[in-house]
């Protein structure tokens, strides 16, 4: 018979047979007509059995009915059935949905052909952290350097720039300027239109052109084909759409998708002021045509990788010999590398790498309890069903059909549970998706559903092996004798049970306990003294019209807006800087000290510019000397304050005050130190602050359009009226954005919150999987031990007595779970550490409650079955036995 009419016949049901049996009445029928004797062909139904079983695909039909036998022997316990697979499901479903996240954040690699081509530059002098933006001229040089070996690419990304939309709003966009060769080195093609091309930048201003993502041209403009050749309107300056992009790419960096792409000539026209790292280059002037304005990410695609280590070297020259010119006292320092860039953009990695190996160790240690709980009830039904399988093993089946029966049941379950985890995955990555402020999303694609087909298997197998285990060691004779109920200590019993419940409390406090940990180091975040009052500050960003202001203009509208804010009820002080309390990005400068050598790779320090008033505006306590004063002014000395940390780096033994220092060995003493404030935690609030000095605003070229407004109540029911306030004083400075500081210092914790809500989700679920365990666990050793409480009652044994019993030996397997658990506990929380700031891994009031909790909840769960226990008639049990 054909293979596939095989198969089909052993799918329906008893189609092997069917034809075996047509065959060999074939051959009788021949032999009858041939005048033979039918009986020397032997024993009909002695071939036709050995015929089948040679059959190639009788094993499958078997299969079959171990599945259809599995499946009417877990609907005749549909509680059971329930337990296991939604235990099973929010394992596999968690682990899977984190993996996920995994998937989308650290394994998959950009949407563009041959991504193990790109390659990131930048420049390092191995003490301060690499420099990663470089100059156009640079870039220029570097393309030419690199000749036919890699093709280039450079860009600069905008955040929030106003669009015009076409009903007359506007919404702020993620906007990024692009080289000509951008798109052609990295190999992707347009959805429609065509890409930004060398021609496109050719000169300042000259080609006013536009690319927009797939997902923007979708959700803005309803995919209209018809765009393409009309124009947009952003910041003012008309674009011409000529492309839109293909729907998976959304530029290098998934962490920050962009919605345009427009040349790279165009910075000045739209006053586009992204990341960059300045040497004295003046903000006003384009930035295109300075030396010192570094500012443009570079990309380069290595045609031959193994190459990329040798271009590093031939396109080291080009940038030595402009850092040279721009720093000379520290320039040899720094050296050119390619790092691997085909995952794109590390934003996202270097944010939540770390959690997202924690969460899915978390989501693997919870998958473990509930296989842990699930095999600990399938022992527990295993010691229930022992006269059941004794009988089918005294009737004939061997023990490798029944094996092969309970292998059946575990991947039954676990394929019940893996199809429930589908729901779940995508249920729970969503959520964190929600939870998360970074604009990450989940990635559904083969990895993840191979991911969790794998997972389901492998827990099909476990749960199926262990019973088959189990039965391949017990007597059939001695559970015939028994009465079928066996559990506890001694031959034919189930030992494996206990050990499985000790493992789930020692897994479930480890949960718990890192549950408390980061709800701990949470609240710690929340109340850390980050050195300025951010409970009342409200800021306010500007954003400069479409033509500028020149610079007195500007300074003198300001001062007005100073006022008017000031005077509103409720405002204590209003000052402006030029970088951010919630959002720091203030320039990283190279500084000499005076009468001192720069060590190898200099100094580095953060800076930013404030008004004279910044420091008591914003609460930021002046610990030596004073502040910024009416007499500091354009033309006098320049003068700065230095916060702790700076004055601890550069002077420990020392007092600042008086000191001077610059941006070079040349002008060392620049800069007057007047003052030392207190470390304000503006860049990270996890890590300790960084060397910061404060430039005056008057003293300096630098726009500070940051209004920092510290009021007597709570800052956001100022907003509003802010606002007006300061877009009444001139209507060309608009403002941008207005928020609490303590809002966006929350959203800097969002990671840390994320983390103590999942922690705490696994944790919870830890806790009912182990209370789930303990009980059913209990249920059946109490059960199985009717006999033996019964014959203590009827000598007069009391019900508090047996409760007594079973409340004990819990107890007792509670205790060896946390005697194991606390020090894996210890050893989780040294590992975890780096993301528990605020809390010590081994806080002993955390460690404690999760012991007690450890210890109550499972021993309550363990309540209702020594009560059944105590209460059962002992008549009843001594008549079963």
């Amino acid at each position: 018979m054909g293979w596939w009419r095989r198969f089909g016949g052993t799918v329906r049901g008893g189609g092997a047979d069917r034809e075996i049996r047509e065959e060999l009445d074939h051959h009788l029928a021949l032999r009858r007509e041939a005048g033979g004797e039918p009986r020397r062909f032997g024993n009909v139904e002695v071939v036709r059995e050995r015929t089948r079983d040679m059959d190639v695909h009788v094993w499958l039909e078997s299969w079959l009915q171990d599945l259809r036998q599995a499946g009417r022997m877990l609907r005749r316990a549909p509680g059971f059935t329930a337990v296991v697979v939604l235990s099973l499901a929010l394992g596999i479903g968690a682990n899977a949905a984190i993996f996920s996240l995994v998937n989308a954040v650290l394994l998959k690699t950009l949407p563009v052909p041959d991504p193990q081509q790109i390659f990131m530059l930048q420049a390092s002098d191995g003490v301060n952290a690499p420099l990663a933006v470089f100059s156009y001229p640079v870039f220029q040089q570097m393309q030419k350097a690199a000749g036919s070996e890699a093709d280039l690419g450079a860009s600069n990304v905008v955040d929030g720039m106003p669009l015009l939309l076409p009903g007359g709003g506007r919404r702020q966009v993620a906007v990024q300027l692009v080289s000509g060769g951008y798109f052609s080195a990295l190999g992707v093609e347009p959805l429609r239109g065509r890409w930004i091309n060398q021609q496109d930048n050719r000169a300042l201003g000259a080609s006013p052109v536009a690319v927009l993502s797939y997902g923007f041209w979708q959700r803005q403009f309803g995919g209209d084909t018809a765009l393409l050749g009309r124009t947009i309107t952003l910041r003012g300056v008309a674009l011409t759409v000529v492309g839109i992009a293909p729907p998976e790419f959304t530029g290098l960096d998934p962490a920050n998708p962009t919605s345009i792409w427009t040349p790279l000539m165009m910075q000045q026209a739209l006053h586009a002021h992204g990341n960059r790292w300045s040497f004295s280059a003046h903000d006003d002037q384009p930035w295109p045509a300075q030396e010192r304005e570094f500012w443009l990410g570079v990309f380069a695609r290595v045609h031959d990788p193994a190459r990329a280590a040798g271009l590093a070297a031939a396109l080291n020259p080009a940038f030595m010999a402009s850092y040279q010119r721009m720093d000379p006292d520290h320039a040899s320092a720094y050296r050119l590398s390619l790092q691997p860039g085909g995952r794109g953009g590390d934003s996202l990695r270097r944010s939540y790498g770390a959690p997202l190996d924690l969460l899915m160790t978390l989501a693997g240690l919870m998958l473990l309890l509930a296989i842990a709980n699930v095999t600990t009830l399938l022992l527990a039904r295993m010691a229930r069903r022992r006269r059941e399988i004794a009988i089918r093993l005294a009737v004939g089946i061997s023990r490798g059909r029944l094996a092969r029966q309970l292998l059946s049941e575990g991947l039954l379950l676990a394929g019940l549970a893996g199809t429930a985890a589908v729901a779940v995955a995508v249920g729970v990555s969503r959520l964190i998706v929600r939870l998360a402020a970074d604009p990450f999303q989940p990635d559904l694609d083969w990895r993840v559903w191979a991911f969790l087909g794998t997972v389901a298997l492998g827990t099909g197998l476990v749960l199926g092996l262990l019973p088959a285990w189990q039965a391949q060691r017990s007597s059939a004779s001695e559970a015939l004798k028994s009465g079928g109920l066996s559990w506890g200590r001694g031959r034919g019993r189930v030992p494996l049970g206990r050990g499985l419940i000790v493992a789930q409390v020692a897994f479930a406090l480890l949960l718990v306990a890192g549950a408390g940990l980061f709800s701990r180091s949470l609240a710690a975040m929340f109340t850390v003294n980050l050195g300025f009052d951010r409970a009342h500050i409200l800021t306010a960003e500007m954003q400069l019209p479409d033509k500028g202001v020149p610079a007195g203009q500007l300074a003198v509208l300001q001062e007005r807006i100073l006022e008017r804010v000031g005077a509103l009820p409720g405002v204590r002080a209003a000052a402006w800087e030029q970088s951010g309390l919630d959002d720091f990005s203030a320039d990283t400068s190279g500084l000499s000290l005076a009468g001192r050598a720069d060590p190898p790779g200099g100094l580095r320090a953060h800076e930013n510019t404030v008004s004279s008033n910044y420091f008591d505006a914003v609460g930021m306590p002046l610990l030596h000397g004073r502040n910024f004063q009416a007499t500091d002014t354009a033309h006098s000395r320049l003068v700065a304050v230095v916060n702790q940390a700076f004055a601890d780096r550069f002077y420990p033994s020392q007092d600042a005050i008086g000191k001077t220092f610059g941006y070079n060995q040349t002008h060392s003493d620049q800069f007057e130190i007047i003052g030392v404030v207190t470390d304000a935690r503006v860049d990270d609030p996890h890590t300790p602050a960084t060397p910061l000095f404060y430039r005056l605003r008057e003293q300096s070229d630098r726009q500070t359009l940051k209004l920092e407004v510290r009021t007597a109540g709570d800052p956001a029911a100022l907003a509003r009226a802010v606002r007006a306030t300061a877009g009444a004083v001139d209507a060309r400075l608009k403002v941008r954005s207005v928020a609490t500081v303590s809002h966006r210092l929350d959203e800097m914790l969002q990671r840390d919150r994320l983390i103590a809500q999942l922690s705490g989700g696994f944790g919870g679920l830890a806790l009912l999987l182990a209370c789930l365990g303990v009980y059913g666990v209990m249920a059946y050793a109490a059960a199985a031990r009717g006999v033996e409480f019964g014959i203590r009652m009827a000598l007069g044994a009391k019900r508090g007595q047996v409760m007594g019993l079973v409340l004990r030996e819990t107890a007792l397997l509670l205790l060896a779970g946390l005697a194991l658990g606390l020090p894996l506990a210890l050893l989780a929380g040294r590992w975890a550490q780096p993301l528990l700031p605020g809390v010590a891994a081994g806080d002993p009031l955390t460690l404690i409650a999760a012991a007690v909790v450890m210890a109550a909840t499972p021993l309550a769960a363990a309540l209702l079955p020594a009560w059944r226990a105590a209460h059962a008639d002992p008549l009843r049990a001594l008549r079963a036995e």
